[in-house]
């Protein structure tokens, strides 16, 4: 029997504690760059809409980088969204979780396995069992990945193929019934489980524009 989500509740203010649980536990693991969001600093909605604006120009890049169906690609996606945002001075990193869609557990992974995986010598065979988006800090949410697969096999409209999802936590669980659960923040988890490395993006973008 599931467990019955309220979603009348604020769940921006759960997904922020999730956030700084997520860094104090990458930290833990050895993540040692320094972040370029805080999870304690409020981000304005003017912060959102800017992101949303470039974004909404971006996303035809991404369509050479990923065509056709986003749904599997939240690595290459979250990547690029990355490196370019903070390539244009919009504070952003890649967050490492889980997603429960309508009371669904949709990716199935933990702190446990994601630590396993961190940690395994062995070189990786099929799919990661994580899914990765960005923040812009506080409890802001930046993915490319999920509505297409809410589309797919959650029956959502066909325009969700077409859609970023940019908003705050406690938006998307009330008007979509999606909770996005962080356990890791950085670049780190790419850079040494399936390169490449998201900063080797991000620098390169620095570079032609410096």
């Amino acid at each position: 029997m599931k467990n019955t989500i309220d979603y009348s509740d604020d769940y921006s203010v759960s997904y922020r504690a999730q956030l700084t649980a997520a860094i104090s536990e990458s930290k833990k693991l050895g993540f040692n760059r320094p972040l370029f969001i805080s999870e304690r600093l409020a981000v304005a909605d003017e912060t959102l809409a800017a992101t949303a604006k470039f974004l909404n120009q971006f996303s035809g890049f991404l369509d050479t980088v990923v065509p056709g169906y986003w749904g599997n690609s939240c690595q290459t996606l979250s990547t690029n969204i990355f490196a370019q945002l903070n390539g244009r001075g919009i504070a952003a990193d890649i967050v490492l979780g889980n997603v429960i869609i309508n009371g669904t557990d949709e990716f199935d992974t933990t702190l446990k396995i994601l630590q396993n995986e961190y940690f395994a010598e062995d070189d990786l065979i099929g799919h990661q069992q994580v899914h990765a988006w960005v923040t812009l800090g506080d409890d802001t949410i930046v993915d490319a990945a999920l509505p297409p697969r809410l589309a797919k096999h959650y029956n959502a409209p066909g325009h969700f193929n077409d859609m970023i999802f940019i908003n705050r936590a406690a938006t998307l669980s009330s008007r979509f019934k999606v909770r996005y659960q962080p356990i890791l923040v950085g670049t780190e988890f790419f850079a040494k489980t399936n390169p490449p490395d998201p900063m080797d993006l991000l620098k390169s973008i620095q570079s032609l524009r410096y």
